[in-house]
Order: structure tokens, then C-alpha cells, then sequence
């Protein structure tokens, strides 16, 4: 058997072609993920796919006499990461846009000074774009930024500030001439337009339809190189051990081509599973575009709906008032429409993913399964985006009707203290990403980024599950008792979304016949502290039985 050590292999590993042949790794704490956490010490690699798993002298048994050998020095190997939930090719156009977030300026006053010196200048042909303000941790003596605000520092320029979450944007009047909104225009469907005592629109858009009318106009979002701009992720995320996203959800014709491109490129080794967006249900149909369509590396998998907005935002849909107020936020969709979507989406061969983050959204997309069940429709897989908020009431329903969800858990990192003092009280913060509870329930879950809304990678969302500890105050833990498992952290990022992603079969885990995807770790996950899980170096990322990273 030939046989390279770990050095070598990384010396040489741009000249081999390892999907060729058979190469059998050994050395190495193998966390395969199957139904048992089963450990090997030794796997084989044949082509793309997985030969063998198990003892060092099974596996080189059944590798045979002409097998490569390489020594992984003790490192630590698991399936590729997959990230459930992201927007490769719209979030890495949101690059174009320049960031205010908290990580920058702790106060809003400070982020609208810096964005009035970084305007300084500019006219009509300019644009002025900037992204992640968030109200809910950057104070504000005012309380609300307006267009007011915003035609201070950009009266000619058109002016966009994206806040944090992604769900809602404050703009300028000159953004609202370009489109076409007047005094008197009325709220769309499942939209709404921030308003002045008198009835004009403020400049503070929420709601899908107000969203993505802006970004229609926003000629340098347009613009934006979507291949390159992907390639150059594929890269980064390469690097933090990921094989595969979900993508949630794909906003047009286009943009699945731009998806199609890069799945038949090589330097893009990334897995997409992708949801097409449920409001583009005609465009769809006229591209003749479906769930179903595509390969192994790129596939349509269902259909994507919202229900309502962003806690942070405060348009998540709320049982209950938000603090200090009468707000029980935005409702994207009615609970027909729900329904209807649930129905037809189903019936068109496609699983449902349905974004909702507060506990009344959540409540109507539960509702929305069960009647669909009850009515002998077979809901496949039915999985919850964020399922922010929940109540013990709604983790019972979730584990009757098989429903799954994947959380965000950078809220619980980045906006925990926030969710406490602003947005929810001290009371239902705890209920924010209740992953000790979903766990001891056996309901599944899955971690995503929602990149570009965070862009922690996969084993930072396991350490931010596993500790709870908050970003602006380490020392503080968000609820205690919903601190993740060590082990389910890990199953969220690789076979519970594959599972999720109708892709159980090919990834997920490292048993014979899967894709030969997985990373090679400096460090075990289960053997150091929690807190340092986050900092455990990705030596090693493979992809087809090719090293990626």
C-alpha cells in the first residue's frame, strides 16, 4: 500500500486526484453521525463515495493492496458541515453594502455620523448603502431612524440602511421617488410602510414585497458579480469545514441559474439544496423551474414561505404584545394563505420550509400542517425556519405532526441581551432557541446562519449552542437549561439537516455508499471545554472524495 503522512499529503494535495481511486485514512477519531455516534478509527474512500468504515484492519482489508494510505496523526473527522439555512447569492451581493452593525458603533448616533462623513459629496449618480444597523442594540436617543434622518445626510444620493435581521430597510426620499412611492401610496399584501402622526411613509420598510421592491432598484446590488462574488465564499466557507447549505430560499429564475452555473464549476465545491420562493409561483411555472430538478451537487427541494418578520426587527408575529408596547408585529402571510401554500406546495412535490419567528407565527404554521394532514394531504418533512419563540405547547405539537426546525442560534449570541431587555423581557427570552428542549422533546433540529444575517461558522453555532453564552456579556448564560448537548449540537450541523434537506441517503454521515464529504479536525469536539469548541481548527475539508480545503 502506498502510504503519506499527513505532511505530505498537504504538500501534494493540489497535484492529486484522490476521487480516482481508493485512499484509506487512518489515525484518526471518526465521528461518523449514524444512528448510533458510532466511532471508527479508519476510513476508505473510493471514487466520490465512502468504501468502508471501522477498525483500521477491516477497513484496509477491504480497501485492497493498491489503496493509498494517509495518516491523520490523530486529527479528528466528521461528515461535511451543512448549513441549513442560507442566501449564498443574494447575501453575498448584500457585500456591496457597508456595515454600521454593533460590531462597529455602539450607538446609532455614531453610525449615522459615520455614514453622513462616508456620504460626504455625493449626488444623484451615487448610492449611499449601508447595512446591519440594529435598533434593538445600538441605543438611540431619537428611538426611530426616518428618512428625515437618512435626507440629512444624503439629500441628492439615494440612501439605504438594511437593518440587522434582513427584514427591514430605512430609506430616504430620493430611494422613495425611485420607487414610486408617494404620500398616498397604501400598504401591499403582507407589507408596510413606516408612517409619520400625518399618514406619509417615514422611510422604514418591512415586509417581503417592500423588501424586494427596494432591492430592485439598487443598481449596485444589481450589478453585483453572483458567480464570482460565490466562488469567492465557496472559499471561506470551504475553510470552516462546509460541504453543503440549504438555501432558503432562491428568488428567481435568475438567480437558479446563477446556482446551476456554479454547480457545474469546479472551483465552487459547495452542495446546494435549494427551496424556490413560494410568491414567485408564476414565474416559476413560465421558466418551467420545479422541485426535483438538478444533481447530487445542486437540487431543488421544495418551496420557501414566510409568515411573518424578524423579532428584532419586531415584525415576528407575537401571541403577546412586545415590551412596552402594543406591537404584536407583521403577519407576511394570513393564515389561508398558509394553508393554501401548504396544499399546493405539497401537491406540487415539494417539502415546505416556512420561515417564523414569533410564537403566533409559529402557531399558524403548525395549524396550517395539521389541517393539511387531516385532510389526507402528506406534508413531506414539514421544517420551521428560526422557530424563534416557542411555547411548551407548540414543542408538543411540533413532535405529534413530525415537524422539524432549524434555529438561528446567532440570536441567541448576538441579540440574547437584546431579546431580555428590549424586544421580549427577561420571562420569554429564555424561550429564545429552546435547543435543551427541543432535545429532551426528540423534536430535530438543525443550526443555520441565515449568512449573510450571521456569519458564524458551524462549529462557532455548535459552541453558541452548547454555552448560551451572550456575545456582549461572556459570563452570561440565556437559560441554562436549554444549553444543547455536545453530541445533538453536532448532529445539527450535519445529519439532522441533511435529513432536513431530503439528502440522508448522500450526506450527513460517513457510512458505505454516502458522498465521501467530511472535514478533518486539530481537536475532538467532545473532549475540550465548550467555550473552545468555536476556536478548534479546520485542518482538512473533502468534498467527492476530493480535498476542498
Amino acid at each position: 500500500m502506498k502510504h503519506l503522512a499527513l505532511g505530505s499529503l498537504m504538500a501534494l494535495c493540489s497535484s492529486m486526484t484522490f476521487a480516482e481511486g481508493t485512499t484509506v485514512f487512518i489515525n484518526a477519531d471518526i465521528l461518523t453521525m449514524d444512528a448510533d455516534f458510532t466511532v471508527a478509527k479508519a476510513m476508505a474512500v473510493r471514487g466520490d463515495r465512502i468504501l468502508s468504515v471501522g477498525t483500521e484492519a477491516q477497513v484496509r482489508s477491504e480497501a485492497g493492496e493498491d489503496s493509498s494510505i494517509v495518516d491523520l496523526a490523530g486529527g479528528t473527522v466528521l461528515p461535511g458541515f451543512i448549513d441549513a439555512h442560507t442566501h449564498p447569492v443574494g447575501g453575498g451581493a448584500s457585500s456591496v453594502f457597508d456595515n454600521v452593525g454593533i460590531d462597529r458603533f455602539s450607538t446609532v448616533e455614531e453610525a449615522l455620523e459615520y455614514m453622513k462623513e462616508a456620504t460626504e459629496g455625493q449626488g444623484p449618480l451615487n448610492w449611499a448603502l449601508f447595512v446591519n444597523l440594529d435598533l434593538a442594540t445600538q441605543s438611540f436617543e431619537d428611538g426611530l431612524v426616518t428618512r428625515e434622518h437618512l435626507d440629512e445626510i444624503a439629500p441628492d444620493t439615494p440612501m439605504v440602511i438594511w437593518q440587522a435581521g434582513g427584514h427591514k430597510m430605512t430609506v430616504n426620499s430620493v430611494m422613495l421617488d425611485l420607487m414610486g412611492v408617494s404620500d398616498d401610496t397604501p400598504d401591499p399584501a403582507g407589507a408596510q410602510f413606516g408612517r409619520f402622526e400625518d399618514g406619509r411613509p417615514d422611510g422604514n420598510l418591512s415586509g417581503a414585497a417592500l423588501l424586494f421592491g427596494a432591492l430592485g432598484v439598487i443598481e449596485p446590488y444589481n450589478s453585483y458579480d453572483r458567480i464570482e462574488g460565490s466562488v469567492a465564499l465557496a472559499k471561506e466557507w470551504n475553510a470552516q469545514g462546509l460541504t453543503t447549505l440549504g438555501v432558503a430560499g432562491v428568488a428567481s429564475p435568475k438567480d437558479w441559474d446563477v446556482l446551476t452555473e456554479l454547480s457545474a464549476r469546479d472551483d465552487f465545491p459547495l452542495r446546494t439544496r435549494n427551496y424556490l420562493q413560494w410568491g414567485g409561483l408564476v414565474m416559476w411555472d413560465q421558466a418551467g423551474v420545479a422541485p426535483g430538478q438538478g444533481d447530487d451537487k445542486s437540487r431543488i427541494v421544495g418551496w420557501k414561505i414566510s409568515a411573518d418578520g424578524s423579532n428584532q426587527a419586531f415584525t415576528g408575529l407575537q401571541r403577546e404584545p412586545y415590551l412596552n408596547s402594543d406591537n404584536l408585529g407583521l403577519a407576511y402571510m394570513s393564515q389561508e394563505a398558509i394553508d393554501s401554500a401548504v396544499v399546493k406546495g405539497t401537491k406540487r412535490g415539494g417539502q415546505m420550509a416556512m420561515h417564523g419567528n414569533g410564537n403566533a407565527a409559529i402557531d399558524n404554521i403548525i395549524s396550517s400542517v395539521q389541517k393539511a394532514r387531516e385532510a389526507g394531504v402528506d406534508v413531506v418533512r414539514p421544517r420551521i425556519e428560526h422557530c424563534s419563540i416557542t411555547e411548551d405547547d407548540q414543542i408538543a405539537k411540533l413532535k405529534e405532526l413530525d415537524i422539524s426546525c432549524s434555529f438561528l442560534i446567532a440570536h441567541v449570541l448576538y441579540w440574547g441581551e437584546a431579546f431580555r431587555d428590549t424586544v421580549f423581557g427577561p420571562e420569554k427570552a429564555l424561550k429564545l432557541d429552546r435547543t435543551g428542549s427541543f432535545e429532551r422533546a426528540g423534536v430535530p433540529y438543525s443550526l443555520h446562519t441565515d449568512y449573510s444575517v450571521s456569519v458564524l461558522s458551524p462549529l462557532e453555532m455548535v459552541e453558541a449552542a452548547v454555552t448560551r453564552s451572550l456575545f456582549t456579556s461572556p459570563d452570561t448564560v440565556l437559560g441554562e437549561e436549554e444549553r444543547a448537548s455536545v453530541d445533538m449540537a453536532l448532529r445539527a450541523i450535519t445529519s439532522v439537516p441533511a435529513f432536513q434537506l431530503l439528502s440522508e441517503e448522500e450526506i450527513g454521515s460517513l457510512e458505505v455508499g454516502k458522498l465521501a464529504d467530511f472535514v478533518v479536525l486539530a481537536d475532538n469536539p467532545r473532549e475540550v471545554t465548550p467555550d473552545e469548541i468555536g476556536e478548534i481548527s479546520v485542518k482538512q475539508t473533502w468534498m467527492n472524495g476530493k480535498q476542498v480545503h
